[in-house]
């Protein structure tokens, strides 16, 4: 396993989170062409858009809950409550059709994958040792990439095929796997701790007012924002391709295969690559990827389009994660992943419903490009006056915070 060698800790820490990573991204990543299932509900834009939207609207509120799990309880209880709310969100949505049902049990997976994945995150930035931390990340950040070349196809078969029933049955079947894969996961005896000795030896946990006062960490959290924005776009990339004829399956599968391989084969170079100046660049290929989409005219396009979103994507997520440890003093990182991971959520939240708000005045093609060209202006301003001149000082020695 690269950059592992003789590290068993950390091998063992990435084999213990493997396998509930996988199966959470799973859950999220079948719900991609829930779109199309909410039009044949015959349910608006605008609705369609909010219960798309309201999965990552509770994600971003729930953050902050997962670190506090976290912190008082534990890593198997954040991930084994988790687990069960997911599963109760997921099969609520088999039993009804009604928009404010559905809005309310998308809600409620929400929650649930909000704390689960906020748990591993901050379990993993806690435990991982930093030598070995960019290369963990990226090959941990393959289960998060890896259903959408599987269970995001399946799906799309099953609801072109009009097996309805069996789609959705997919949500509750994982959830209930990610609550069982939850229960297994331990603290490594001898991986870092992020614990600050206190009175009594109890932990003494950093404030959110510490936090924000670094402005690289609030710079990072916004850059992750502006990657999040464009990224989203996948959630309804299948009701572009529904409306221009194409398979979004494409986009999806090459997308994933990409990113996968990029993790896979780059996981060494995380270790050692000035991460920094190269996740703006990562966000702004996806722009690229998506803005080729958007008028798409063949399902050639849509393959070129994936291959790009791999890329950035591929590259760009783990460093994001690697990024957040390397900026947080370990007493912080609770906090600080769920932090970012409120604003990287904020835009899977905003882009569904500008994609439903948006589509029904100017067209969902030019909705798409309006997003990957805003977010991919604003990456690379960030780039210019930020990340770029910080890298500088660091190699000067300056202090930059």
């Amino acid at each position: 396993m690269p950059g592992f060698a003789k590290r068993s800790d950390d091998t063992k820490l990435l084999i213990n989170l493997f396998l509930p990573f996988l199966m959470i991204h799973c859950v999220e990543q079948s719900y991609l062409v829930y779109g199309n299932v909410l039009q044949g509900y015959g349910i608006s834009p605008e609705w369609t858009g909010w219960i798309l939207g309201v999965f990552f609207m509770t994600v971003l509120l729930t953050r902050p809950l997962g670190g506090w799990v976290l912190e008082n309880f534990g890593i198997r209880t954040a991930l084994v409550w988790s687990g069960a709310v997911t599963f109760l969100g997921c099969a609520s949505l088999l039993f009804t059709k009604s928009a404010p049902l559905l809005l309310l049990g998308r809600g409620l997976s929400g929650v649930g994958f909000g704390v689960y994945t906020t748990g591993l995150f901050s379990h993993q930035a806690m435990c991982a040792s930093e030598k070995t931390r960019g290369a963990m990340l990226s090959l941990l950040a393959t289960g998060g990439i890896i259903p959408m070349a599987t269970v995001a196809p399946l799906g799309e078969w099953l609801v072109i095929g009009s097996r309805e029933t069996l789609y959705l049955l997919i949500g509750p079947v994982l959830s209930a796997v990610c609550w069982f894969f939850g229960r297994g996961v331990r603290m490594p005896k001898s991986a870092g701790r992020a614990e600050t000795p206190g009175r009594g030896g109890k932990k003494i946990w950093g404030t959110y007012r510490e936090l924000l006062s670094s402005r690289t960490f609030v710079i990072l959290s916004l850059t992750g924002m502006l990657v999040s924005l464009v990224d989203a776009i996948v959630v309804t990339l299948s009701l572009l391709a529904a409306e221009q004829g194409l398979v979004a399956s494409y986009f999806l599968a090459v997308g994933s295969l990409t990113a996968v391989i990029v993790r896979v084969a780059g996981a060494p170079i995380l270790n050692v690559l000035p991460r920094g100046i190269f996740l703006g660049p990562c966000g702004i290929i996806v722009s690229c990827g998506m803005l080729l989409v958007s008028f798409a005219p063949s399902n050639g396009s849509f393959i070129v389009g994936g291959l790009l979103y791999g890329v950035g994507i591929g590259a760009g997520w783990p460093m994001f994660l690697a990024l957040l440890s390397d900026t947080l003093e370990p007493a912080l990182r609770p906090k600080g992943t769920a932090t970012a991971l409120i604003l990287y959520d904020a835009g899977w939240f905003l882009t569904p419903l500008l994609v439903g708000y948006l589509s029904a005045v100017i067209g969902i093609a030019w909705t798409f490009a309006v997003i990957s060209l805003i977010s991919g202006a604003l990456l690379a301003f960030l780039e210019i006056f930020f990340w770029v001149p910080l890298h500088k000082a660091k190699k000067r020695g300056a202090i930059c915070g």
